[in-house]
């Protein structure tokens, strides 16, 4: 069964608690004031592996549909790259919808959802920094990053406990605008997070600790799905551009 498949069926998710379990539990159609009697019943029990499943993937549509509805209206583009981000099976389709379409109604609690997230994978931070990267693919689909968009990815990296430096690594990956700064040597340095005066061992150092954490075999053994691994892949060549511009740079410095 895949991680998609893992949240159908009509009691998904309602022992998990927290927002993520109201999430579950609404699109179910078990409603808010049933979903509300079990929410703080299990929350602090030892999840297992399914529950942490369902957790993770439940978290990737339900930050996605905030994050794609921040700016005010959910784009085509957003929901073709959210279809083309995570290739879940056509019997899937209905189920995460329906996730989908709950979580767009209020943009506003993102921040408990992140928490949530935290709380259950705060030592897999490969994982989480998987999970911003595919939020950060959805704000990017219409081509530009909009103000809010911005704002709660920079809150959910907090949550995350993503420094700034990160945060600014992360954006810049992304960062697709073809001004003249982004397809410079400074943008090269942006990306590693490094800047022009630092040294070339400091250099290489961030950039294997980048490397490291974006290597597809690391994230293999997350167990996280196909469909993170090859943003991981196209990630980690943006990543090895950067530092090989910035090594030649130095060079000829």
């Amino acid at each position: 069964m895949s991680i998609w498949g893992k949240l159908i069926g009509g009691a998904a998710g309602m022992a998990l608690g927290g927002p993520i379990g109201a999430i579950l539990g609404i699109a179910a159609g078990h409603g808010v004031d049933r979903v509300r009697r079990l929410d703080n019943i299990e929350s602090n029990q030892k999840l297992s592996n399914e529950q942490k499943e369902q957790i993770f993937a439940t978290s990737v549509i339900a930050l996605s549909a905030k994050i794609a509805k921040a700016d005010g209206n959910i784009s085509e583009s957003e929901i073709l790259t959210f279809k083309k981000i995570f290739e879940f099976p056509k019997e899937d389709e209905k189920a995460i919808s329906e996730i989908f379409n709950s979580a767009k109604q209020n943009v506003q609690d993102y921040k408990q959802i992140a928490k949530q997230v935290f709380d259950v994978f705060r030592d897999d931070k490969s994982l989480l920094l998987e999970l911003l990267n595919s939020l950060f693919s959805i704000a990017y689909a219409d081509g530009d990053l909009h103000s809010k968009e911005e704002i709660i990815l920079l809150e959910i990296s907090k949550i995350f406990n993503f420094s700034k430096d990160e945060f600014d690594s992360i954006l810049n990956i992304h960062n697709s605008k073809n001004s003249r700064e982004s397809s410079s040597i400074y943008k090269s340095y942006k990306i590693l997070g490094v800047t022009e005066n630092s040294s070339i061992e400091q250099i290489s150092t961030r950039y294997k600790k980048l490397a490291k954490e974006y290597h597809p075999d690391r994230l293999q053994g997350l167990g996280l799905p196909k469909e993170f691994i090859e943003l991981a892949n196209q990630k980690l060549t943006v990543i090895n551009k950067a530092y090989n511009e910035i090594k030649n740079d130095k060079k000829n410095s």
